[in-house]
């Protein structure tokens, strides 16, 4: 698991390998995560978009951005 705390808000990543997903044989490995995003101070948040730059084994970088997580806020 990945931990970050940034201005009061923890954002924690559990990457899981799915291996029904992959095909080890044609070099495709399929990973799946888990987000976790919790407001450890005294103000309320809200999450109104998202912005992840994915870094895979062979220094690949893939950058998502969009309003919200999965469409929503």
């Amino acid at each position: 698991m990945y931990v970050e705390i940034t201005k009061d808000i923890e954002v924690s990543v559990q990457p899981a390998y799915v291996p029904e997903k992959s095909s080890p044989e044609e070099n495709y490995y399929f990973f799946a995560y888990k987000v976790r995003i919790k407001n450890l101070g005294g103000v309320t948040a809200r999450l109104t978009d998202r912005h992840w730059i994915i870094t895979d084994g062979q220094g690949q970088v893939e950058e998502v951005k969009g309003p919200g997580v999965v469409g929503e806020t």
